[in-house]
């Protein structure tokens, strides 16, 4: 009989953004929450995926459906030492590397999505969101823009 391979994941996900702050259509988050941390997770460290959860609190106005939500990020301790340079910053993506889009529906609320990312590579990452909409994200009146990292393995349990 076949063993089932199951997605395992961590028993932590880890809040890598969390901000009060606007962000204006076209532009970046501004400096991490806390920087994403692959590497001491004893469920699942150095785990190849992630789900990566977007809470966009409000709009400026409903934004069009299908614009997006785009998750970037520089890679810290790249060769044990170093880090990637070039944060994003204003509308520049700088040497970010691109890790997925959560589409947006148009309307005027909260809205939370989900998607799955690759980590192949990553020890620590400092991640930024892109408002890829034409609306400003209105991270204010109590609800914060939030993202959070969720990682996970695919096995054998």
């Amino acid at each position: 009989m076949a063993t089932a391979v199951k997605m395992i994941y961590s028993a932590s996900p880890q809040t890598v953004i969390n901000t009060s702050t606007d962000i204006a259509a076209g532009n970046f988050s501004g400096a991490p929450a806390a920087t994403f941390d692959n590497t001491t997770d004893s469920d699942v460290p150095y785990a190849l995926f992630a789900e990566a959860m977007l809470e966009a609190p409000d709009w400026a106005a409903a934004p069009v459906a299908g614009t997006v939500v785009s998750l970037w990020g520089v890679l810290k301790d790249t060769d044990g030492t170093d880090d990637d340079t070039d944060a994003p910053s204003g509308t520049a993506a700088g040497g970010a590397r691109h890790f997925g889009s959560w589409p947006i529906a148009a309307v005027d609320a909260l809205q939370r999505r989900t998607i799955t990312i690759s980590l192949k590579g990553c020890r620590f990452v400092d991640f930024y969101i892109q408002n890829g909409t034409a609306q400003n994200m209105n991270n204010d009146g109590g609800t914060n823009c939030v993202v959070k990292i969720t990682p996970f393995t695919v096995g054998t349990p």
